[in-house]
């Protein structure tokens, strides 16, 4: 069956050429950097062993981040190269990489058999990594081949994924019985995955409690404190078309009892201008964060990359998006890390873990519309002693042991000890 799956994606390469290429017009994908999909790559490769470890998108790359990060203490001569999916993932990422200095950034190429040895051809990596669900039949297939170990780290399966794959129960268990190890991050992915691959499934801790952080511009910060001061802040983090609508009700509802700025953050900074003909219809004083100078209002829309870490240290509350629409939700584990209680919507399947970790905790709270973000915050908001209390809970609820479980399976210095 997989050479069923190479020769079709052979024959659709043509069209999936012109597909990458119509992406740079939406700006999805850019010129100088399309050919990395197609094996070719945009940066001579260092001299040295390199480590490849591959993130699809923004949740991902993140928890790559913090794995990086620990492998270059431990070996700093290494060099690491990060691929990715999505322009905005990199965006996010640039600045980090280019500070941090511990990796490069490369896009990551197609499942073309002839594509992926030309990538394996130029970066000859010691060993690889791949982030939750990133299961690419051809590229797994040349790393066995070639004998170049690769695991699969913070594996996740979320339950729609798992029924569709159950169709291909042959075809996957071959694909995923070639990692060295799958380590999955939650019991519930550890049993939709060990169906398919028993033997090399293994369960640890979310890498994602490992994050550090998000970065904070302290002087931005210092400019919306100002602004903000003696009001509450409820800041709506990665929102999707008809989630703000629903915030902005909320907010509503929330300004008759609390002096209140809502902080708007969406997923798709393309949809900025119809996010726009939202605040219009509801009638709300509004102002972009890329305005400039900043104007003052009672809802703000955060138009710019890499800036979410700032807002969520300045909230109350935070609610993260992708869960009031049947998206899956995004990663409600990132305020937290600053000690925010979250808000979610009932569509949690993409972090089914972490919804049940945080509920359990005390520290997350599921909401399905308008009137229970008005309850929950009001609740909160209106009761100091308890929102110190959650607040406390959160930061206790970062601590995990996910990077020590990886090095004891992963066994990296003997690996690179024995790579050429």
């Amino acid at each position: 069956m997989l050479s069923i799956y190479k020769i079709l994606f052979v024959m659709l390469s043509p069209f999936l050429s012109i597909y990458f290429y119509a992406r740079c017009l939406y700006g999805k994908d850019k010129i100088k950097s399309v050919r990395n999909h197609f094996g070719v790559a945009t940066q001579n490769r260092p001299e040295g062993k390199l480590i490849w470890i591959h993130a699809a998108s923004i949740g991902e790359s993140v928890a790559a981040l913090t794995y990086i990060h620990h492998i270059k203490k431990q070996f700093p001569e290494i060099n690491i190269l990060l691929t990715t999916i999505t322009i905005s993932s990199a965006e996010i990422l640039m600045s980090r990489i280019a500070k941090s200095r511990e990796c490069f950034h490369q896009f990551m190429v197609a499942d073309n058999p002839f594509w992926v040895k030309r990538f394996l051809d130029h970066w000859r990596p010691s060993v690889s990594f791949f982030m939750e669900s990133e299961i690419w039949p051809t590229v797994i297939d040349t790393l066995y081949r070639r004998r170049i170990p690769f695991f699969l780290l913070n594996a996740r399966l979320s339950s729609k994924s798992f029924k569709k794959w159950k169709w291909l129960k042959c075809f996957l268990a071959t694909t995923l019985q070639k990692f060295i190890y799958i380590l999955a991050q939650s019991d519930i992915d550890y049993q939709r995955f060990s169906f398919f691959s028993p033997k090399n499934t293994k369960c640890i801790d979310n890498l994602k409690y490992a994050n550090e952080p998000l970065p904070c511009n302290d002087d931005l910060l210092g400019i919306f404190k100002k602004m903000c001061a003696g009001k509450k802040v409820f800041v709506a983090a990665s929102t999707h078309e008809k989630e703000e609508d629903i915030i902005l009700e909320a907010h509503k509802g929330l300004k008759t009892k609390f002096d209140i700025v809502t902080i708007i953050i969406p997923r798709h900074l393309t949809r900025v201008k119809r996010i726009c003909e939202i605040f219009q219809k509801h009638n709300v004083t509004f102002s972009f964060r890329s305005q400039e100078p900043i104007v003052n209002g009672e809802v703000f829309c955060i138009d710019t990359f890499g800036e979410m870490g700032t807002f969520f240290r300045l909230a109350d509350l935070c609610f993260v998006g992708g869960s009031l629409v049947p998206v899956g939700g995004h990663n409600i584990y990132e305020p937290v890390a600053f000690g925010k209680p979250v808000l979610h919507g009932p569509f949690m399947d993409n972090a089914l873990a972490v919804k049940k970790f945080l509920e359990q905790k005390q520290i997350a709270f599921e909401v399905k519309n308008a009137e229970d973000i008005i309850k929950v915050c009001s609740g909160l908001l209106g009761d100091a002693a308890k929102l110190k209390r959650i607040t406390q809970q959160a930061f206790a609820a970062t601590k995990n042991k996910s990077l020590k479980q990886i090095d004891d399976y992963v066994q990296l210095p003997k690996i690179l000890k024995r790579s050429n």
